[in-house]
């Protein structure tokens, strides 16, 4: 499956927003099971390292998400 680049960008900002997200939501008073969005957020995590290296791959591409890069 091919991805126009032009969706890297707001790829990013999904899985960046995801991550606070699930982050929050496993420091909630509502979750039973924190290990499920432990696992959850490193699938998450692995998605981002996956998408960060096909755009570092990318000199152009780069240059167009760099400010999604969070840590």
């Amino acid at each position: 499956m091919e991805i126009d680049e032009s969706w890297m960008p707001t790829l990013l900002c999904i899985v960046n927003d995801s991550i606070k997200y699930n982050d929050s939501l496993r420091n909630s008073q509502t979750v039973k099971d924190v290990e499920d969005i432990e696992e959850w957020m490193m699938s998450i995590y692995q998605f981002k390292g996956y998408l960060s290296e096909k755009i570092r791959q990318n000199k152009e591409l780069l240059s167009k998400c760099e400010e999604y890069f969070e840590d």
